[in-house]
């Protein structure tokens, strides 16, 4: 395992961006070090996209609710919620092999006791991997156009692209946040990861509509902000349009979960620190 770099954190406490390039530094010359690990990464993604698009063929679009738009046919539709999947589980679970790592190397403590706020460690650590998992979703947006995936982009989409990518990274951000607490805790999140990613999976329309969903889980995966997100691309991509009214819930979503997620982290640390567990793993 290659040797973590030192991380050159800025002398001034109120330098978020010079704290915050700092980390990228860091994150990315250990990513460098891994280079076939991110291939095998970018072996994954054909092949997925491979298997949604034979089982396409197998797809009636008749047989679906007469307000699922497919006009673009099953593939094109779930190409989209594949995206969204593959940066949310980008997202999740690179952080969470992050913190594990800093625990297990001892330099978790070390990192909080920086002359910067846990907030900002905390948004440090995580913005790698959320560009990381933009990257993820970028590339698996191209090889699904080899597979006949068609984008519709329009002024009002372009804009929805602009406001519900940054949201929806936010709003990743915040769900990884919130699992490292539980990682602070009780230390081992494997299967919670595992849990969290097939359940959104299933419940935010990645994999088919969710008006196909029993009553009481179609009205639990309404008010999923991830729900939320898959609708906005959706509409953007393949339709050139703007859904405008989910993406202002995915907006304020983002905007009052990251906060919130950053104070649970707090209590956690707090928590940990409390019963000299902190550096534990």
């Amino acid at each position: 395992m290659a040797d973590a770099p030192t991380i050159p954190l800025a002398a001034d406490r109120s330098s978020a961006r010079v704290s915050v390039a700092a980390f990228l530094r860091r994150d990315w010359r250990i990513a460098r070090s891994y280079r076939f690990q991110f291939v095998l990464d970018l072996c994954v993604v054909p092949l997925s996209l491979a298997l949604f698009y034979f089982l396409s063929r197998l797809v009636d679009p008749a047989r679906l609710p007469d307000d699922v738009d497919l006009s673009q046919g099953y593939f094109s539709y779930v190409a989209v919620g594949l995206v969204v999947l593959r940066m949310l589980q980008t997202a999740l679970t690179s952080f969470a092999t992050k913190l594990a790592t800093e625990q297990t190397t001892g330099t978790f403590e070390t990192l909080l006791a920086a002359p910067v706020s846990s907030p900002m460690v905390v948004l440090g650590s995580t913005a790698f991997e959320l560009l990381r998992a933009l990257l993820a979703g970028s590339i698996t947006l191209g090889v699904a156009g080899l597979f006949g995936l068609r984008i519709d982009l329009g002024v009002g989409s372009i804009l929805g692209l602009i406001v519900g990518l940054p949201a929806l990274m936010a709003t990743f951000a915040a769900v990884g946040v919130v699992l490292g607490a539980f990682a602070v805790v009780v230390k081992q999140i494997t299967a919670l990861l595992g849990l969290a990613t097939a359940a959104l999976g299933l419940l935010a329309g990645a994999y088919f509509p969710i008006e196909l969903l029993p009553g009481p889980l179609r009205a639990f995966a309404n008010v999923l902000p991830f729900t939320w997100g898959v609708d906005v691309l959706r509409a953007a991509l393949l339709r050139g349009e703007l859904a405008a009214d989910r993406l202002v819930l995915l907006a304020a979503f983002a905007v009052l979960s990251l906060p919130l997620a950053l104070w649970l982290f707090r209590l956690a640390v707090d928590h940990a620190r409390r019963k000299g567990t902190l550096s534990q793993f």
